[in-house]
C-alpha cells in the first residue's frame, strides 16, 4: 500500500520539475521561413521537427506549400488524380 503514495509523489515531482524548466526560446516567423527555404533536397524521412515548428506557430500563417516543403524539402507534390477522374466520368452516362 505504501507503493501507491510513493509513485504518486514521484509523478508529482517529475511533473513539477518539467513545469519549472524555462521556456524554449521561440523562433520568429521569419527564422522558421528561412529554415524552410534552406530545407533542400529530398529527405529519406519527413522532417517532423520543422513541421512541428510550423504547426506550433499558427500566427505565422504558413501556406500549404511552406508546410509541405518543411516536411519534404524539394520533393514534388503528388499528382492530384481527382481532376482527371472527374473529366473521365463526365462523358459516361449510365442512364
Amino acid at each position: 500500500m505504501k507503493a501507491v503514495p510513493t509513485i504518486m509523489l514521484l509523478a508529482l515531482s517529475v511533473t513539477s520539475s518539467f513545469a519549472a524548466t524555462p521556456a524554449v526560446q521561440v523562433e520568429s516567423c521569419e527564422q522558421i521561413r528561412e529554415q524552410i527555404q534552406a530545407h533542400t533536397g529530398v529527405p529519406e524521412r519527413p522532417n517532423v521537427k520543422l513541421l512541428g515548428k510550423v504547426g506550433a506557430n499558427s500566427n505565422c500563417r504558413f501556406t500549404t506549400a511552406e508546410a509541405y516543403r518543411a516536411v519534404w524539402g524539394d520533393k514534388l507534390l503528388p499528382k492530384d488524380d481527382r481532376r482527371d477522374r472527374g473529366a473521365k466520368d463526365q462523358g459516361h452516362d449510365d442512364d
